[in-house]
């Protein structure tokens, strides 16, 4: 090191000019960088959804969900399989070993589950296959309204959708809401039967009638030409002329046997904004692009297409862009006051604005260095990368403040003014490099375990970590050389008359005087020490735990669970009831209403009978999101109809469904066993149980919402005895009921399917329905009830299973009567209920945080180990290494002291941080134990021990404030999303402060201990 100072300060001018191409380089970097909330996840999970339609919950369960389960659960690399069967559609979920290569799960997956086709229900569709992408997520949510328009939804389809779908920023869209225009063959049934014909004879014929067929080739002269068939159908009014053959051999038209019109989709959900109805527009961004490029390219979209149209209105309910870009200026003003803090710290130590301007100089250069490193790994400018910057200011200049108050005390003792700024610049990093280089070692091995890490705690915190060792070796280069250099150009001075030069003084006496006394009482010293560190541990005990804190995103999501197959009509009733409850709040700044209609991961977590009411808050509110979910929540959870459940909403809530994530102060129990009957049966019991109790209410189970259903069972020798099999009248009742699909026809310039149906009331009582009339082989026609039962039946909306299992989940909220002890009541009831066949289960949620718990404990145990070896090779002693390592668990006592006192979480970011306050708290530990190994060369033991701490108070003092200072605006949880990083904030500032005030005061008596009686070491 003492090498590089010297070339330095020999090469002023390229110095200079490495400096300002780093700047250049560091500024284009900065400027190209991705700016996004949060870093880049991937999660292991791939979906596998097959439609079956007509099947019942358990239908899907026995013939499409379990054989699925089973193959699915032989392939490697597969962690856990978990499948939900609800009405028509089964949905596996396949969760990977984190590390996997996802695109030859696919691969495996897909092939596997080809052969499986075969013994699947016939009717069934093909599996389709969905990685589960975090990234993929809509950036920004529009609603689309004009009045004016007759069908809202074929505007915005054909309209509004292209133009987005035109912007190179943007993934994919997804429209939501509105009826969808189709043509509609409406057949009578009166006529059917007079011209002997039925409902497939009249699809058989349609799907036969258009069609374009290659016949060949044929010679005209000397050019050969294809020849092709082709009958074409595609307009209305060719439709209607369509000629069928009936059954007396006669010929009639469309027309005669139906009435073929245009018509709109049957409604099937509800899409509201502030009470309006409109046509939602989901839009994900590019992989490459960020959601402030893709906000930037749709706000001047909606601009345009407002111009075209003044009727048009486009609300842009949700856009991540103004998160980040809010998150990230909060940071980035948290940096520039970490800044200015070092600085002002450093003028109050030395009185010279000079010398707060050499280590305010090197920040920059050393934070533009940091980045250009993180282009150089393909990281992104978002809270985390930002946050280390913001914790690195604070570390950054602690090389740097050690190496110019040792040019400073290296400059009083030299005698030859001109040279001796070179030579005293020199002396200091000989002296202090060793100390430097052996601190920022220790702080950077603490992140190396970070890299091996393959959860999400690895993907989240890498960047992170990372990007703390690059300023750290950054700064290090910048106070071997920047520093010295700019010590020898710019001539500072240390002025006495600074406002702490007395007060250091002042402080180094009477340091000498209380080690003087604590040497004399080591055993009362280490024992009240060891008191207060078990007081900290018992404080732990207290602490809560998360996998993640909540960002407070200004989001309330209101879910409504209601009773399935519910009329949409009395669905929406109950759904404006909460609008006008939520609308009248002043808090609140907008709302959207979404219910029916589940698609994808909708369907997989509520499907048709899940609403939702999302809640965005004003900036300026009465309350916090989380205080307003808790006093909605009151106010509905005594609807007696829906099963409500009101929470706020986290952008850091990932990994999880939103069944996973508890309410706020609810009880929560899941139990799994291998018969569906009996884990029913045991649920409904525990329930009643749980309903006797006065401390809680609001309880249900996931399987007590049964859908009600008719259940339609054919007598086979009855069905055999008309030459009819029971899946002849199966394939028949659903197209009879539901309609058949039988083409597709230009419709205003798009592409509209073609339906063949009954009249919508033709079959809409239980007696409509057993009268239904089948033909058979011989000419006959036979009723349903004659061949068939057809009684009602209850089947769960929902069944779920996970590794094989049937899962059901009991939740309730506590009353005012709930106490301390209500809890392992509950606990002590749910366990009675317990069996061989029924046993508790856990959440993801709890499985993740158990699971990244367990690998950033064995991170923490690692980086102590390794702090420990580079100690002991930087001494040269396992004795100095292991007594500087006891500061490590004495700085728990600020640590936990701070988390206890601010009412915060042990998450996985305040394990981040205590991963990081391993390789800082030592740092002190390492300049002083230098120090006296230095000084007892030139003096008595007890001496060198009390010179040493009096001698680097100062330093340690400014690197410490300087660190913890810059911290304290993020401690504070200051801007938006800034709770995001509290936690770590919290226990670095408080591990810091208890291990500097140890350090200083306990190092002394543990290194006179470890010597004994001796004064000296020969």
């Amino acid at each position: 090191m003492i090498a590089i100072t010297k070339l330095i300060l020999r090469r002023p001018v390229s110095t200079f000019l490495a400096v300002l191409s780093l700047l250049f380089f560091g500024f284009i970097a900065f400027t190209t960088m991705k700016m996004e909330l949060l870093p880049d996840m991937n999660f292991p999970y791939m979906i596998v959804s097959t439609v079956y339609p007509g099947a019942s919950p358990e239908d899907i369960d026995e013939l499409v969900s379990k054989p699925i389960e089973e193959e699915v659960s032989l392939l490697s690399d597969v962690e856990e399989v978990q499948s939900r069967s609800l009405e028509n559609v089964s949905m596996v979920i396949v969760r990977y070993r984190y590390g996997t290569n996802m695109d030859r799960a696919y691969d495996k997956l897909k092939k596997k589950l080809d052969v499986l086709k075969a013994d699947l229900p016939s009717d069934a569709e093909a599996p389709s296959y969905t990685e589960f992408d975090i990234n993929a997520q809509a950036g920004m949510v529009l609603a689309v309204s004009d009045k004016t328009k007759g069908n809202l939804y074929n505007y915005v389809k054909n309209n509004i959708e292209p133009e987005m779908e035109k912007l190179s920023s943007v993934a994919s869209v997804s429209l939501s809401g509105g009826q969808a225009e189709y043509v509609r063959v409406e057949l009578s049934e009166e006529k059917l039967a007079q011209y002997h014909l039925t409902m497939e004879n009249i699809i058989q014929m349609i799907k036969a009638s258009d069609f374009t067929y290659p016949a060949g080739s044929t010679y005209y002269g000397k050019q050969k030409l294809s020849l092709s068939v082709s009958e074409d159908y595609s307009t209305i009014e060719k439709l209607k002329n369509l000629p069928l053959l009936t059954g007396t051999g006669n010929t009639l038209y469309l027309r005669d046997l139906a009435t073929v019109s245009e018509s709109l989709e049957e409604k099937s959900s509800i899409g509201r904004y502030n009470g309006e109805d409109t046509i939602g527009l989901s839009l994900s961004k590019t992989q490459t692009e960020s959601d402030i490029g893709m906000s930037r390219d749709v706000k001047e979209t909606i601009k345009d297409l407002e111009a075209q149209n003044p009727n048009l209105s486009v609300h842009i309910i949700q856009d991540n862009a103004d998160s980040i870009k809010s998150s990230l200026s909060s940071v980035f003003q948290t940096m520039i006051m970490a800044v200015v803090i070092s600085m002002a710290i450093i003028f109050f130590f030395f009185g010279d604005v000079k010398a707060s301007l050499i280590v305010g100089s090197s920040i920059p250069i050393a934070i533009l260095g940091a980045i250009v490193f993180m282009y150089a790994m393909g990281y992104s400018m978002n809270m985390l990368t930002l946050s280390a910057l913001v914790l690195g200011v604070g570390m950054m200049v602690d090389n740097s403040i050690v190496v110019l108050e040792a040019s400073f005390r290296a400059m009083d003792e030299a005698q030859d003014e001109r040279r001796s700024r070179r030579d005293a610049a020199i002396d200091a990093v000989r002296v202090v490099g060793a100390s430097v280089f052996g601190s920022t070692l220790t702080t950077c091995v603490v992140f190396l375990p970070l890299g091996f890490l393959k959860g999400i705690a690895g993907q989240y915190f890498k960047p992170l970590g990372f990007t703390i060792v690059f300023c750290m070796l950054a700064s290090l280069l910048s106070a071997i050389t920047i520093v010295p250099l700019c010590f020898t150009l710019y001539k500072p001075k240390e002025n006495e008359k600074a406002p702490a030069y007395k007060a250091v003084r002042s402080l180094q006496n009477s340091y000498r005087t209380l080690i003087g006394r604590f040497l004399r009482h080591k055993k009362a010293v280490v024992l009240g020490t060891f008191l207060i560190l078990l007081f900290s541990l018992f404080l732990a005990t207290k602490i809560r735990s998360e996998l993640m804190p909540d960002i407070d995103s200004a989001t309330v999501q209101i879910s409504v669970l209601q009773k399935p197959g519910l009329d949409l009509e009395e669905r929406d009733k109950a759904m404006r009831e909460i609008e006008a409850m939520v609308a009248k709040d002043p808090d609140v700044d907008r709302y959207t209403t979404l219910s029916g209609g589940g698609t994808g991961f909708q369907a997989l977590y509520g499907g048709d009978s899940s609403s939702t009411v999302t809640a965005y808050l004003k900036k300026k509110r009465s309350v916090s999101t989380k205080e307003k979910a808790k006093a909605w929540q009151k106010l509905l959870e005594k609807r007696p109809d829906e099963v409500i459940t009101v929470k706020s909403v986290s952008d850091a809530n990932f990994g999880a469904s939103d069944e996973d994530v508890k309410m706020s102060e609810g009880y929560e129990v899941i139990l799994k066993g291998a018969d569906l009957q009996s884990l029913k049966e045991k649920s409904d019991a525990l329930v009643s149980e749980m309903q006797k109790m006065e401390s809680l209410t609001g309880i249900h189970s996931s399987l007590e919402n049964a859908a009600p259903r008719l259940l339609v069972k054919v007598d086979p020798i009855k069905a055999a005895a008309e030459g009819l099999s029971p899946i002849a009248f199966g394939q028949s009742l659903n197209s009879i009921l539901g309609g058949k699909t039988v083409m597709k026809i230009d419709l205003d310039g798009e592409k509209a399917d073609v339906r063949v149906e009954y009249p919508k009331d033709r079959f809409d009582t239980l007696e409509k329905i057993k009268n239904i009339r089948f033909s058979t082989p011989r000419g006959a026609a036979v009723a349903l009830d004659s061949v068939a039962t057809v009684d009602f039946s209850d089947s769960p909306a929902t069944i779920i299973r996970e590794d094989k299992k049937y899962v059901v989940t009991i939740r309730a909220n506590y009353t005012e009567k709930a106490n301390k002890e209500t809890k392992e009541e509950v606990d002590r009831l749910v366990e009675s209920h317990l069996g061989r066949d029924i046993a508790l289960s856990e959440s993801l949620r709890t499985k993740n945080m158990r699971e990244e718990f367990t690998d950033l404990f064995r991170a923490i145990a690692i980086a102590v180990f390794l702090v420990f070896v580079v100690m002991a090779g930087q001494f040269e002693s396992l004795r100095f290494s292991f007594m500087v390592m006891t500061t490590v668990p004495f700085a728990m006592i600020g640590s936990f002291g701070l988390l206890w006192l601010f009412d915060a979480t042990i998450s996985m970011t305040s394990l981040l941080g205590f991963l990081m306050l391993v390789g800082t708290v030592v740092n002190n530990g390492i300049l002083y134990v230098d120090t006296v190994n230095q000084y007892r060369e030139d003096m008595p033991l007890d001496r060198a021990i009390i010179e040493s701490g009096a001698t680097r108070l100062r330093p340690i003092l400014m690197t410490t404030l300087t660190t913890v200072l810059s911290m304290v605006p993020m401690a504070m949880a200051i801007g938006e999303n800034g709770k995001l990083m509290q936690g770590l904030a919290l226990v670095d500032v408080g591990g810091l402060t208890a291990s500097t005030l140890l350090a200083l005061l306990l190092l002394p008596v543990y290194y006179r201990i470890m010597y004994g009686k001796k004064n000296s070491i020969a």
